[in-house]
């Protein structure tokens, strides 16, 4: 019971949170009238100068109690304009000697609201209202109250406390939002690299194939309309895939924008055919059955092939490649390019390798990079396969 309590308790407190500003101060506003007004309730409240009414609670008392709550509806917009107000209500109400009334609890709910909501001279308005307060307790000992100085301060706990809690509570507040403005930041920094990732891949790739396919043409012997026209239909595919995933990636700028398509694995064979058609000399050794994967393991996958291929047609043309793609406990991609030493200049990692090796640690996996004996290049990417995979 005590269980199920608490917890309608949290979900109402999380409700009042969730409430604009205006809204959750008119609420509070209300709550204290009507409570300041119910029999048997309503004269619980706090007393500084005498323990018995000293004046019949009459239309004064009754304007004062609304003066005690509706400067609440400033908590938010003005705290130190409502803190004033109350406070002000309150002391005239504690110096004409009214009969306790419950609309003194506004006094705290208005100093927890200017630590919380107080932006500029916090210092100066908690310094102005322990002073308004030594005020008042001077005024009521001149008045005759029967309360003994030192109980002044015993009272000032309280108040005293509950502006500190709002001071703390404002702390928090503000280490919450500059957790989540540094959150913002990494969550943008981390898109904009991976946009940046993204482009790499299809540009390099693209307009690389493009200009390997053009360059061969050069090559294409005078009136051999037949290999002209492939090689022309090759770059102008090359050039609309490079549009389309162009598109697709931009596309993920604009609000409400659909998903990109992702490729799936075991789909290696066009980006093998494409290069081929640059002239690269390019085979593909595939082992095991290719599993139903999709999302980043497929991406990654698919981004090693691309690049690896895509260095190799810029590093070592007409160098013979093999890709090997083995589906077993994990997903185990190897590119190999062969060539001399002064051939394949990859070794040092640019952009692209850089990249890759952060999208396949992103996927779960591990790349690796490094020269054969004869001087080749070879990129191998193992990833996981399984629930984690998609």
């Amino acid at each position: 019971m005590r269980g199920a309590a608490t917890n309608r308790a949290r979900r109402a407190v999380d409700h009042l949170r969730a409430l604009p500003p205006d809204s959750r101060d008119a609420l509070i506003t209300a709550a204290v009238v009507v409570l300041a007004f119910t029999p048997g309730i309503a004269d619980k409240g706090t007393w500084l100068g005498w323990p018995d009414p000293q004046r019949p609670f009459g239309p004064l008392a009754m304007a004062l109690v609304l003066a005690h709550a509706l400067p609440l509806l400033l908590r938010h917009r003005a705290p130190a304009t409502s803190l004033l107000l109350v406070s002000a209500a309150f002391s005239a109400y504690q110096c004409l000697g009214f009969r306790p009334t419950l609309a003194t609890i506004a006094l705290y709910v208005a100093l927890f609201g200017a630590g919380v909501h107080q932006v500029r001279h916090r210092r100066t308005t908690a310094a102005v209202w322990l002073a308004g307060y030594g005020a008042l307790s001077v005024a009521l000992i001149a008045l005759g109250a029967p309360t003994r100085p030192a109980e002044y301060v015993e009272y000032a706990a309280l108040p005293v406390g509950c502006w500190l809690l709002g001071a703390w509570a404002r702390t928090r507040f503000d280490e919450q939002e500059r957790r989540r403005h540094l959150d913002l930041e990494a969550a943008m920094r981390e898109e904009r690299e991976r946009i940046a990732r993204e482009l790499h891949d299809v540009v390099t790739h693209h307009v690389t194939a493009m200009v390997m396919q053009a360059d061969a043409m050069r090559y294409v012997p005078a009136g051999d309309r037949a290999k002209v026209d492939t090689g022309l239909e090759a770059i102008g595919g090359t050039g609309r895939r490079a549009l389309g995933d162009l598109r697709e990636l931009l596309g993920v700028l604009n609000p409400g924008h659909d998903a990109p398509r992702t490729p799936t694995a075991g789909g290696f064979g066009e980006l093998v055919e494409r290069t081929r058609l640059t002239g690269q000399p390019v085979d593909l050794v595939e082992e095991g059955a290719p599993p139903e994967v999709e999302g980043v393991v497929a991406l990654a996958a698919h981004r090693v092939v691309q690049e690896a291929l895509t260095n190799a047609l810029k590093h070592a043309p007409r160098r013979r490649t093999t890709v090997r793609v083995s589906y077993a406990d994990e997903l185990s991609v190897e590119v190999t390019t062969e060539g001399a030493a002064d051939a394949v200049t990859s070794s040092t990692p640019g952009r692209g390798l850089t990249g890759l090796r952060e999208r396949v640690r992103l996927a779960g996996g591990e790349l690796t990079t490094r020269h054969t004996e004869d001087g080749g290049f070879v990129v191998r990417a193992r990833l996981p396969l399984g629930p984690e995979a998609t």
